[in-house]
């Protein structure tokens, strides 16, 4: 099994399939990278892309380390780069769904040149206070080791417009939750917000979101602070089905890496 060692010790499991330009595909809190390949995309994709299916810390095949220090979004941040080095490549695209739009977005932000292009699959909520995530955490924390995994699904999926399959359920239903609690733990020390980095991303960007799980068009809101980004939106769709419709998806995506070129970094 390909794989590599992260700068702290941790090590992180990957795949490639098909040729030409490399693709990183990262996938968000719940499941694994097999994901993709499950929800339709690798097919299409890797027949003009090497897509890098990459299982990050705390997920799939790669260690499930559980500490907070070893789940800060820099240690995300920096599998990504040691990833990019692995392969031997100067640079990569990069296609992040729901968390993974963080890790991408502060990837791009603080590693110019490291992305020449950035898919971001998701929404985010606007800027929040240093007590007001401090409090959400403590909520969310509460709720997640009553619940586990179930804090999130059920509410995501009664908010779905259209059934959610099985196999998605169980997929991350079998995620490990230990990496996912630290993770959010760590959060109010990060002292790091997506929409300070965004006006830093200087390389060609596309926003994708479902309308139900972007009512606001928020998404729209951080496409305007961005350099070069375009946001489309998903019709009907909320969260989980906004990533299942991979016919909707890929199209898109393959044209927008098909048609923009990478902005020098500056």
């Amino acid at each position: 099994m390909p794989s590599l060692t992260a700068p702290d010790g941790v090590r992180l499991h990957y795949e490639v399939e098909g040729s030409g330009p490399p693709l990183v595909l990262h996938v968000g809190a719940g499941a694994d990278a097999e994901l993709w390949r499950a929800a339709g995309y690798v097919e299409p994709l890797s027949k003009a892309y090497s897509c890098i299916l990459f299982d990050h810390r705390g997920h799939g095949k790669s260690d499930h380390p559980t500490s907070v220090a070893a789940n800060h979004i820099d240690r995300y941040v920096d599998d990504v780069v040691a990833l990019v080095e692995h392969l031997g490549q100067p640079s990569v695209s990069f296609f992040g769904w729901s968390n993974g739009l963080s890790i991408g977005l502060k990837a791009a932000a603080d590693h110019p040149g490291l992305l020449n292009s950035l898919v971001l699959f998701g929404t985010l909520t606007r800027p929040a206070t240093p007590s007001q995530i401090a409090e959400s955490t403590k909520r969310r924390l509460a709720a997640m080791r009553e619940k586990g995994w179930r804090y999130l699904l059920d509410d995501m999926v009664a908010a779905e417009r259209f059934p959610v399959p099985e196999w998605f359920l169980d997929r991350v239903l079998a995620t490990d939750t230990g990496p996912w609690f630290a993770y959010t733990e760590g959060r109010p020390l990060w002292n790091w917000s997506p929409w300070d980095a965004m006006p830093r991303v200087n390389v060609p960007t596309l926003i994708l979101a479902g309308e139900l799980e972007d009512p606001d068009d928020v998404m729209g809101e951080a496409a305007a602070l961005m350099l070069d980004a375009t946001r489309v939106r998903i019709p009907d769709r909320e969260h989980i089905n906004a990533f299942l419709y991979s016919e909707f998806v890929v199209p898109r995506v393959m044209d927008f890496l098909a048609d923009r070129s990478a902005v020098a970094p500056t």
